[in-house]
């Protein structure tokens, strides 16, 4: 999920235990060059969030480009996250040059990219990204046969989960769906209807939804129809839905709903570090708050293992996340592709995933024992990237909240059936394509 970027970076801190500080206001960095002003030399501005780490090491790669294209000069300008949102849309919408390449969040191609905003990737690169890349990782930027960005990293939030080694003690780590949940039944622990410790926290804005998702497909199926509109009202669907409903309100219930109804609450990993939550499934950005935030030690307090698969199948949907994306009003477009060229590169793509803390776009890179020597963290995850599909081209806010609200609602009795419950959110769903 894009609000990942103020935890991420720190999810390789164990080795060198970097801390991303944000700074209070724009940021306009020029970087630094032996040359001097000249008509030769094309200047390429770049958007992006403020992070630290990112954007020091978007300035490392961008001073090692300059030094082998001495006909290009970068320079950055980095915007606290809020606004650096609303400033790239409203850049967009009024299509004007103020910046040559974005820093974008792959969910804002569904809005863009039809638009003419944004200029196609030039041919050979897009070739590249299809032939090398996960297709999740470019899915939302694509239209029309044209990609629109460069995807820097696979995003997913399935596959992974957060497991506390104190709560878990002598226990072994679940490795089925039926162990999870009889090992999240033991290790709840509630004083009336309040839980002091969550067994298994999958409730969150990300979780929800992902989990839904996820369960449906495993077990063989698909969350859509074959004319690309939404079915979550199958025996599939139903029977994931009414799992992930028993473990808030069944009889041994392992979480509550506070992760989506109390406003100000802890995040379920946040609980999880502070001995509040057992197993907790996100990606793999949230080791970072472990590690720096809550000062925890990996291996010794806390663990990242494979989440135990619902069904038969090893399936689950990715959206694609961060990307660079060249303005269509750009009056530097080859310029552009140039140095996006340069950051698809394997060694390029490795030092930029690595120092961002993320997993790498480009299957080679993702796959190698290189980067899982950089990034071990990753290790539950790589074998199962090319299992992932696109989650679909439709504004993916908009598909969690609805998933969420639903979720919320029949939990709390709005709804007389779990039938009646995916019916409305088949519905709603529906709504948004």
């Amino acid at each position: 999920m894009k609000k990942k970027v103020s935890r991420i970076l720190a999810i390789i801190m164990s080795w060198a235990l970097i801390s991303a500080v944000p700074a209070a206001a724009a940021d306009v960095v020029p970087e630094a060059s032996d040359k001097t002003a000249s008509s030769e030399v094309t200047k390429l501005v770049i958007w992006g969030h403020q992070e630290e780490v990112w954007n020091d090491n978007y300035k490392k790669i961008a001073d090692d480009f300059m030094a082998e294209n001495p006909d290009i000069e970068i320079s950055f300008e980095f915007f606290p996250y809020d606004d650096f949102e609303a400033k790239v849309q409203t850049s967009l919408i009024s299509k004007n040059s103020d910046c040559d390449i974005y820093e974008m969040w792959g969910g804002w191609g569904i809005d863009y990219a039809p638009t003419g905003c944004l200029d196609p990737i030039a041919d050979e690169v897009a070739e590249e990204i299809r032939a090398e890349a996960f297709p999740s990782t470019y899915g939302a930027m694509e239209y029309d046969g044209k990609i629109y960005a460069l995807p820097l990293e696979f995003n997913i939030e399935c596959g992974g989960m957060v497991v506390n080694l104190h709560l878990l003690g002598d226990d072994p780590v679940p490795t089925t769906w039926d162990e999870l949940v009889e090992a999240a039944k033991k290790g709840t622990v509630r004083d009336g209807d309040m839980f002091n410790v969550r067994g298994f926290d999958f409730v969150g804005w990300d979780g929800v939804a992902y989990t839904f998702a996820e369960m449906i497909m495993s077990q063989g199926a698909s969350y859509f129809n074959e004319d690309g509109t939404f079915n979550v009202t199958s025996e599939e669907a139903k029977k994931a839905f009414e799992a992930l409903a028993d473990l808030v309100i069944g009889e041994e219930p392992v979480t509550d709903l506070e992760g989506l109804t109390t406003a100000g609450a802890l995040e379920n990993f946040q609980k999880l570090y502070t001995d509040q939550a057992l197993f907790v499934p996100h990606g793999p950005w949230v080791i970072a708050d472990g590690l720096t935030t809550f000062g925890l030690e990996y291996g010794t307090d806390f663990d990242y293992v494979a989440l135990p698969w619902f069904g038969d199948e090893v399936a689950f949907p990715a959206e694609t996340g961060w990307c660079f994306s060249i303005n269509a009003a750009s009056e530097h477009k080859e310029a552009a592709n140039r140095f996006l060229d340069y950051l698809f590169s394997d060694e390029v793509l490795m030092e930029n995933n690595v120092a961002c803390g993320q997993i790498p776009s480009k299957k080679s890179v993702a796959t190698s024992e290189e980067y899982l020597e950089k990034f071990p963290y990753a290790k539950p995850l790589v074998d199962i990237l090319d299992k992932a599909s696109f989650i679909g081209f439709f504004n993916t806010d908009r598909f969690k909240e609805v998933i969420d609200n639903t979720f919320v609602d029949y939990c709390t009795g709005v709804y007389e059936s779990s039938d009646a419950a995916l019916a409305d959110m088949e519905e709603k769903l529906n709504g948004i394509l």
